[in-house]
């Protein structure tokens, strides 16, 4: 049992540090978004399976075709995609262990063009972020889930890093 907290105090900390370091302007580079996402996407997934061989799920991708390069810090912004992700594989395992009948997890990963600008739109059809805390999401330590299964800092990171790329992330 202490060894288990102590890993789980060790992955706080690297994530608070990791936290404290998202603002320092990592060099970026011209990037294949499509190649980043499918990337991210992949290297989430297969980490929930390997927590969770059972879970399976459907992933609907719709890339843009000649979408252009990016510039963008490639290695935070996979670390955005596989927070998210992660976080949409935590909602739709909670809600197929809750037994909804016909359920069947799903998740939608679409990047387009939208003026001068990338987009990316990832959806899942978990259970959702209550209304009540949607303004807290983005705070660092907020979770919604249980003690010992989130830090609270996914999101925050991400938000962090999508803002200092001037995106916006909702």
């Amino acid at each position: 049992k202490i060894n288990e907290h102590g890993k789980r105090a060790n992955g706080i900390i690297n994530a608070m540090l990791l936290h404290s370091r998202s603002g320092e302007g990592r060099p970026e580079e011209e990037a294949d978004l499509n190649a980043l996402v499918s990337e991210s996407v992949d290297l989430a997934y297969h980490a929930v399976r390997a927590k969770d061989p059972h879970f399976d799920l459907r992933i609907d991708s719709a890339y843009e075709e000649g979408l252009a390069p990016v510039s963008v810090a490639s290695a935070d912004f996979g670390r955005v995609v596989i927070n998210l992700v992660d976080n949409a594989c935590y909602a739709m395992r909670d809600k197929k262990k809750r037994g909804v009948a016909g359920y069947e997890p799903r998740l939608s990963v679409q990047t387009r063009t939208v003026g001068d600008r990338a987009e990316l739109r990832i959806r899942d059809n978990g259970a959702g972020v209550p209304a009540s805390v949607l303004t807290e999401i983005w705070n660092p330590f907020f979770t919604t889930k249980p003690t010992g299964e989130g830090a609270g800092l996914g999101l925050s990171i991400s938000h962090d890093i999508v803002v200092g790329h001037g995106g916006e992330i909702r």
